[in-house]
Parts: structure tokens; C-alpha cells; sequence
């Protein structure tokens, strides 16, 4: 197990600390567990065409774009980009969009251009 990149990554020193405890030992998939991630982030490159519709309590989508590069991004209902996301655990995100896992982001705070979010599974 040690020594591999293959999707096994699930040692909690990789993980950015948030609310959520550790990253259980069920005995499950490594990729469910390796894309069990909650943390709070910032709305990077907010839209400012987007940014006056949201409301704190919003559920948005997040989706991997690969053009021109690979980015996650968070849509609003209306499938409208509302910015990106950035994390700690960006490329462990970018696997699991990869594969099928879906996330969803919730709208915490918006202080004027700023905007927290709260990654979780959908």
C-alpha cells in the first residue's frame, strides 16, 4: 500500500483539517474514503455576473472542466460558472470528478466579493 499513487491515498496528514473527523477505517473502497472530503474553501475568480444571484444556503454543483486546463469549477442551478475552487487536496478532487464521485458546495458566507464554501459529498 505504501509507495502507491493509485488511488490509495488516504493517510489523514494529506487531508486539510476541517470539522470533519478522520478518515474512518471502514472497510470499504479506498476511493470512497480517498474522496470523503469535506473542508471550507473560497470562491476563487467569482463571476461577477453570477456572484449577485447567490444566497447563503445555496447548494451549487461542482464539475471538472478540462479546457483550456483542468480547473474545478462551481455551477449555479442555471449551469452558470460561479467561479473555482481551490484545495489542499485539489488533485485528490480532480481524481474523484474523474471517476464518477460528485461533489456540491454550499454557499456559507458572502462578504461582498468573498464568498465561503463548504465542499462536501453530494
Amino acid at each position: 500500500m505504501s509507495g502507491s499513487n493509485s488511488g490509495s491515498l488516504d493517510s489523514n496528514d494529506t487531508w486539510r483539517p476541517v470539522s470533519q473527523s478522520g478518515g474512518g477505517g471502514e472497510g470499504g473502497g479506498a476511493t470512497d474514503n480517498h474522496c470523503a472530503i469535506t473542508e471550507k474553501t473560497i470562491l476563487n475568480s467569482p463571476n461577477p455576473a453570477v456572484v449577485p444571484t447567490l444566497t447563503v444556503g445555496n447548494i451549487l454543483s461542482v464539475e471538472l472542466e478540462t479546457t483550456p486546463r483542468k480547473r474545478v469549477v462551481v455551477k449555479d442551478a442555471a449551469g452558470q460558472i460561479a467561479g473555482a475552487v481551490t484545495s489542499a487536496r485539489l488533485l485528490d478532487i480532480i481524481q474523484c470528478l474523474e471517476s464518477g464521485f460528485k461533489f456540491e458546495v454550499e454557499v456559507l458566507i458572502i462578504s461582498g466579493g468573498r464568498i465561503e464554501l463548504e465542499l462536501r459529498p453530494e
